[in-house]
């Protein structure tokens, strides 16, 4: 099995518990002390990175990469609106079966914005296989 496939099937176990776990604490703490407690494990994770990587991230900020390193610092930004605004969600009463899935969507805007932006190809297969995602997220986030 391909190292990538094995990585994948970690987050996707990963992201499943943290969706759980996030309405579980959701019920007894407020929207800010959720995000402030669960991000306290993201820092702990970036110090230890840091650590483990310091030779290649110092020469990344001396070196060429200044417009990578800028997209990166937005992506972490965006990453946390989203996480600020899902914690948020799931505070206000939002069930997790329905608000998991939903923002589960966003690799359709992931997908459509790389072929546009970026150039990626979607062989057909490929698409199909992506529509067919979205229907089953679609499916899994309605009320009945």
């Amino acid at each position: 099995m391909e190292r990538w496939v094995i990585e994948a099937t970690i987050t996707l176990l990963a992201w499943g518990l943290w969706g759980l776990a996030l309405k579980i604490a959701s019920r007894d703490l407020q929207w800010f002390q959720v995000y402030f407690y669960a991000g306290l494990a993201t820092v702990l994770a970036i110090v230890l990175v840091g650590i483990y990587y310091h030779d290649e991230l110092s020469s990344t900020i001396q070196g060429k990469h200044k417009l990578q390193l800028l997209v990166a610092f937005t992506s972490g930004a965006l990453g946390a609106i989203g996480y600020i605004t899902l914690v948020r969600a799931l505070n206000s009463g939002g069930p997790a079966s329905i608000v998991i899935p939903f923002t589960a969507l966003y690799p359709l805007i992931t997908a459509i914005l790389s072929i546009l932006l970026i150039g990626e190809s979607v062989t057909l297969r490929k698409a199909i296989g992506i529509v067919l995602a979205i229907i089953a997220i679609a499916l899994l986030s309605m009320e009945e």
